[in-house]
């Protein structure tokens, strides 16, 4: 374990992550489901104050993990975006944690599926089929015999999917409360940047772009858009001068963030990252999404950070 600060707290978003999984795979084996899914919620509440750009870094940032552990990445990394919506919204602490709960939780009946479907290259056969359309309502079903009680993190994941003017699923509800479309426009973004067998990540800003043309977006769709920033951290940019660069923090011109160049103005991978400011007008200027998620694999997150 590392002294440098940022490394200590990317090694406790890996230990979360794991401890994560286990709990969405094998919830019956938990002695007190309740109380340890409301711990997660607190840890992620805590985590994410203590350093949002290390939390917004670990969800946008392009990692083999996203598609060999996707079911559980996807519930972590939809609760971090969950707390940036409800954190700029200033929703109170107990509502903020139920919010979390509820984002962890929504998809835990396809856990295991949602990872066997990343990787699948074909489509889903029709038992797939309707064990997804199904989740919202088992996930709740299920949470409800492992203890859950607060009908307000019930009702949410039960309705994740459903839609305005009933042309969601699985029950086609016309309307739904705040936190179901809540979950739904954070889903829907995290799900846009994660990879599948034969597509890569969409990266940052395009995911942004796309869920404003998404009809599940409403008016949460804005809150996420502006609070993520259009590079936010973990995004992979390109510079005028041709080389390639990692963000690592925003700051307070959304089109300045500190980066850490991973490549040359040819393209050719560095010895090692180099934290750089970035410039308006300059040969640092950030002017676009890297071309390709090719430059994310050049370092370990644990080198691109150690620039922090």
């Amino acid at each position: 374990m590392s002294d440098h600060p940022a490394l200590t707290r990317w090694h406790a978003w890996q230990q979360l992550a794991d401890e994560l999984e286990r709990l969405l795979l094998f919830p019956q084996t938990v002695a007190d489901f309740p109380q340890a899914l409301i711990n997660t919620a607190k840890q992620i509440d805590d985590m994410m104050s203590q350093d949002t750009d290390l939390g917004v870094f670990e969800v946008v940032r392009i990692s083999p993990d996203k598609l060999a552990r996707y079911g559980a990445l996807h519930s972590l990394h939809t609760a971090c975006v969950v707390w940036l919506v409800v954190n700029r919204k200033e929703w109170v602490l107990a509502k903020r944690l139920i919010a979390l709960q509820a984002a962890l939780a929504m998809n835990i009946a396809v856990t295991a599926l949602q990872t066997t479907l990343a990787q699948q290259p074909g489509p889903m056969d029709a038992d797939q089929q309707m064990r997804i359309r199904n989740h919202p309502t088992d996930s709740a079903n299920l949470l409800r015999s492992l203890g859950v009680s607060d009908e307000t993190c019930l009702t949410a994941v039960a309705e994740h999917h459903e839609q305005p003017g009933g042309k969601g699923y699985p029950r086609g509800l016309d309307s739904t409360g705040e936190m179901a479309d809540l979950l739904r426009t954070c889903d829907v973004f995290c799900a846009k940047m994660s990879p599948r067998a034969g597509r890569t990540a969409m990266l940052s800003p395009k995911a942004a772009e796309a869920i404003f043309r998404h009809r599940s977006a409403n008016y949460f769709g804005a809150t996420v858009v502006t609070t993520m920033g259009l590079y936010p951290p973990g995004s992979l940019v390109s510079l005028g001068s041709g080389e390639q660069a990692i963000v690592t923090e925003r700051t307070r011109d959304p089109m300045r963030p500190i980066i850490a160049l991973l490549t040359d103005s040819e393209g050719q991978p560095l010895d090692a990252p180099m934290a750089s400011g970035t410039d308006s007008s300059g040969a640092r200027k950030v002017v676009g999404p890297a071309a390709s998620a090719e430059p994310g694999k050049l370092f370990a997150p644990t080198d691109v950070l150690k620039t922090r």
